[in-house]
């Protein structure tokens, strides 16, 4: 019997939607899942949803147990998924707020930026410390990275250990099912301004007779083609990018694709934390981004919300949803478990995959998948201006990365002043500023474990 454990398990909404689509896969009903989380309300919480979702599905409820100790759940697993957030929304509000002060305002803040640098040396010492126990517990279970910022704790974990990881993000789902609704093959899908419209596109799949083809680096994945029932439509593209309501809902990847020549992940919202051009000042950033996201505050949103649906279905007065959705996890799993090949976008080592980024970056590439594990796709060059805006937020990558293994936080430091929306709006004094009252503010969470050269 193959096991799966789930670390950060608490997380109770995304273990939901991440066992929802599990348990879509009937052939996979005999798999055991192991939740673990430091939280113990959290976890009984998530324990008890999926053993109801189990019960409501007529299968084994004993099939699920959970634990608060890592160790036991990775022991014997043959597939870890990490979904953790160390500390939870407590700092990533410091990664949020005290940057603005500086001027440097993030639309999400856990990718790039500030946000993202201070998130992955948050995360990246908890994903060694998980490597370390499967390197001994589970030696060849596959590690399966949600948690931001994906690429850094994905690359971390490439660099650092043996263990066979990859790197999951539906952005290129969600940007292709939109693409698809715009070029009107599919339903319009929105983007995710309510909880609501966030449900909506956790179950938007690509349309069965699309493919394309995409590379890049997460949440910056360029769609390099795009057939619809084998007939390329690539130049469609540049009809729609003129279109007011398609630009209405998407302007900032309109701007992009008609200055760089394509198409990109992720969101609109989510790519002005990326690059310098759209958040210099207030004005700009509501001239690009009339609809403000705050991701923090609609994560907020969202867990109120689901709180109450969440204890309806617990109370058996709302049914559990149980449906295929835009994850990729267990599509992975069901392809190494049965041998049906799988599509997925996914993140893994670069090695040549991509000749024109570094070779031991992260990048996000198609990879087929069957029992024989995972096949990354080569897809060749870049185009040179897509390499080059990747390149820009490879550089912060690294240096996150080598803070993290060396635990020498100047690297960090390099990172931030090397941020193309900080630079763009900081000195170099400022940026230090900045970067010495995150450090002060989040010591609680970074335990010691770096060190200032």
């Amino acid at each position: 019997m193959k096991k799966i454990a789930i670390i950060g398990a608490g997380s109770t909404m995304f273990t939901r939607q991440l066992l929802s689509s599990l348990y879509c896969h009937k052939e996979l009903a005999g798999l055991q899942v192991v939740l673990e989380d430091i939280d113990t309300k959290a976890l009984q919480r998530s324990f008890d949803l999926a053993r109801k979702m189990l019960e409501q599905e007529g299968l084994d409820p004993n099939l699920i147990s959970a634990t608060n100790n890592p160790r036991e759940a990775l022991s014997g697993a043959d597939f870890v998924i990490n979904c953790i957030q160390v500390g939870g929304l407590e700092p990533w509000k410091l990664d949020v707020e005290i940057p603005r002060k500086y001027g440097v305002d993030q639309e999400v803040g856990d990718t790039l930026g500030p946000g993202g640098i201070f998130r992955a040396l948050r995360h990246i010492p908890a994903v060694l410390s998980i490597l370390d126990d499967m390197a001994e517990l589970c030696p060849n279970a596959l590690f399966i990275n949600y948690a931001n910022p994906l690429a850094p704790l994905t690359w971390a974990a490439t660099e650092y250990s043996e263990i066979s990881s990859i790197g999951l993000c539906y952005g290129v789902t969600y940007t292709v099912a939109q693409l698809a609704g715009y070029m009107g093959l599919g339903p319009w899908v929105e983007h995710p301004h309510s909880p609501e419209d966030w449900d909506k596109l956790m179950y938007s799949p690509i349309p069965d007779n699309i493919d394309v083809t995409f590379g890049g680096i997460n949440h910056m994945t360029w769609i390099l083609k795009i057939l619809v029932d084998g007939i390329d439509k690539t130049n469609e593209i540049e009809k729609i990018i003129h279109r007011k309501d398609i630009y209405d809902a998407d302007g900032v990847r309109c701007e992009v694709f008609k200055h760089f020549g394509y198409w990109s992940t992720e969101n609109h919202w989510h790519f002005t934390d990326y690059v310098p051009y759209f958040r210099k000042n207030e004005a700009m950033i509501n001239r690009y981004l009339p609809r403000r996201w705050n991701l923090l505050q609609l994560a907020e949103t969202i867990h109120q919300r689901d709180s109450k649906n969440i204890q309806r279905q617990l109370d058996s007065t709302l049914p559990i949803r149980v449906e295929k959705s835009v994850l990729n996890a267990p599509k992975i799993i069901h392809a190494m478990c049965t041998g049906e090949v799988a599509k997925i976008n996914g993140n893994v080592k670069n090695n040549g995959l991509i000749p024109n980024l570094p070779s031991d970056c992260v990048v996000e590439v198609p990879i087929y998948v069957d029992k024989g594990g995972l096949h990354p796709t080569a897809i060749g060059a870049l185009p040179t201006q897509c390499a080059a805006l990747n390149k820009t937020n490879i550089n912060v990558q690294e240096l996150v990365v080598e803070a993290a293994l060396t635990k020498n936080l100047d690297s960090a430091f390099h990172a931030l002043c090397l941020d193309p929306l900080t630079a763009a709006l900081c000195t170099l004094d400022q940026i230090k500023a900045m970067f010495d009252e995150l450090l002060d503010a989040q010591q609680q969470w970074l335990k010691g474990y770096y060190t200032r050269g």
